[in-house]
């Protein structure tokens, strides 16, 4: 084979691979259009801010390897989280902000694998919330085990439900 042909053939290759990956991000996309952070206007005291944190990926709950498209929170990428009496804004870089009511949270948690990130067991923080009728886990990866204590105590000051310590699926 020569040289011109094997890369014409590598060429065809990564053009069907991106190709593959383009369509079946576009179906995740379209499937996932139901699922909307309403626009909230969120104005209460600040109990914590973490200006630099690792967002993981959002995921179905009991699903940890399902990411989600949401709108806000499409793509893997540092985060500044805010947790305010009323709610969580959720700012990842390159997105519209995520801002969601204190009505919509549903307790933190913790995990040692999502899509897209496997560590130490407990060692990603995790943010369940509904949007409609489905409850969701956002998943987070702090810098230190004191980010991560701090996160999971202002989400319970504001939180209607209970957090649990572990991941329910482990």
């Amino acid at each position: 084979m020569s040289t011109t042909t094997y890369v014409a053939l590598m060429a065809v290759i990564a053009a069907i691979a991106l190709i593959a990956m383009g369509l079946s991000w576009r179906a995740r996309a379209r499937r996932d259009t139901g699922i909307e952070v309403p626009a909230a206007a969120l104005a209460g005291e600040r109990l914590a801010h973490f200006p630099r944190t690792s967002y993981v990926s959002t995921t179905p709950e009991g699903a940890p390897f399902d990411r989600l498209s949401v709108p806000g929170l499409r793509f893997k990428g540092y985060a500044a989280v805010t947790v305010l009496s009323d709610g969580v804004v959720i700012a990842v870089t390159g997105e519209d902000p995520v801002r969601i009511t204190a009505e919509r949270l549903r307790g933190s948690g913790t995990a040692s694998s999502r899509v897209g990130k496997a560590v130490e067991p407990d060692g990603l923080s995790l943010l369940r919330w509904s949007t409609g009728d489905r409850v969701v886990e956002s998943s987070f990866r702090f810098a230190s085990s004191a980010e991560q204590v701090a996160f999971a105590e202002a989400i319970d000051r504001i939180s209607p439900t209970p957090s649990t310590s572990q991941e329910g699926a482990k």
